[in-house]
């Protein structure tokens, strides 16, 4: 799921979408079905945190090993939003579909040292390359790779990429990747896409667009954070007038404000992937629900356009979480039903099985 930052208006709000020598102690041993699943710890020693997750298994030999990467905003290891526990869900189905999972808490969540709210994007990408290396120790001969949701696929996409172009050292690098609902755009294009797709479904129309802009414009150019953060500040306070001088209002427009300038949130802004699309050169999956609302299903044709070699698919009815949905809103998480949807795990598992030499 995604960090939600909310920008008022007088008239109306938007909410506005943002996130992201290696182990090594197995710990207690749990059945989950026919999966053994283990606590473990890895070590980015890069940074000099340690992670923790659960290593899921089948009983016979794995025919892949796969990490899981979650959305923006601090997850555990089940990527828990809402009652739901979609990576509990996909790695239960994996396993017993022969595959070996491991799925982590995010740095400085649950379980997992550090300071995620001090992270960015490649600071994620460190403890997901440190995860990669993790597997690799311990199943030597069998492919590895990272299925990515949201601003996880994006990181998956980055690794793919990265890798092959040498820019971030990898003891292992992904063989293959599988992307859910990955966004493809610029940071403050898929922000505004976001906010205007939310708003018009919630209220049908916008107003708040020309702020948004001039703020995103803001925290994605040069200004230091001194000088950004009392522009911004005037931008939201000139737009509520009298309220903004309320105490717990003027309290909240500093939260804002900091988030909005925040390392992540600049980085972010201003990352385009399209040079990483079109570098990726291994089997890849990715697929968008049409009727997500947060990374929004065009995302979709745009990887298609960049990266004619990857496996493409719209999912027609479903959500950001991969559920049977109405209208797509945030609000019909809870009540949607599994995340993700029994379709999404079968279509995940097929192409899984083609491109590992298992499909029969």
């Amino acid at each position: 799921m995604e960090r939600l930052i909310t920008f008022f208006n007088r008239k109306s709000y938007s909410h506005t979408a943002i996130k992201g020598g290696l182990t090594i102690l197995f710990a207690a041993i749990a059945l989950s079905g026919s999966a053994e699943e283990r606590e473990v710890t890895v070590k980015n020693p890069k940074d000099g945190i340690t992670l923790a997750g659960t290593l899921a298994a089948p009983d016979s030999s794995p025919k892949a090993a796969i990490l899981l990467a979650s959305g923006s905003g601090p997850q555990n290891r089940d990527e828990e939003i809402m009652g739901l526990k979609p990576f509990k869900v996909l790695s239960d189905s994996l396993t017993a579909a022969g595959y070996a999972v491991l799925r982590m808490d995010d740095r400085g969540t649950a379980g997992s040292g550090g300071d995620f709210q001090a992270a960015t994007a490649t600071d994620f990408i460190g403890d997901l390359c440190a995860s990669l290396s993790f597997l690799d120790s311990c199943y030597t001969s069998i492919p590895k790779g990272i299925i990515g949701h949201s601003e996880g696929g994006q990181l998956a996409i980055r690794i793919a990429a990265q890798a092959k172009n040498d820019s971030i050292s990898l003891s292992s690098s992904p063989d293959f990747i599988i992307t859910l609902a990955a966004p493809a755009w610029r940071g403050d294009s898929l922000i505004m896409s976001q906010a205007r797709a939310l708003s018009t479904a919630m209220t049908g129309s916008w107003p708040g667009e020309a702020m948004q802009r001039e703020i995103l414009d803001i925290a994605r150019g040069p200004f230091p954070t001194g000088i950004a953060s009392p522009m911004v500040y005037a931008i939201i306070s000139k737009e509520l007038g009298e309220a903004a001088r309320l105490p717990q209002v003027s309290k909240q427009l500093n939260t804002q404000v900091s988030a909005v300038l925040s390392p992540y949130y600049r980085e972010m802004l201003r990352y385009d992937p399209e040079d990483d699309i079109k570098a990726v050169d291994i089997p890849w999956l990715a697929l968008n629900g049409d009727k997500d609302l947060q990374v929004l299903p065009d995302n979709l044709k745009t990887i298609a356009g960049q990266n004619p070699s990857a496996s493409v698919v719209l999912l027609p009815g479903l959500n950001h979480l991969f559920q049977r949905a109405s209208s797509g809103l945030p609000a019909e998480y809870p009540s949607a039903g599994q995340s993700p949807a029994s379709g999404v795990t079968s279509a995940i598992i097929t192409w899984l099985d083609s491109v590992t030499g298992n499909g029969k």
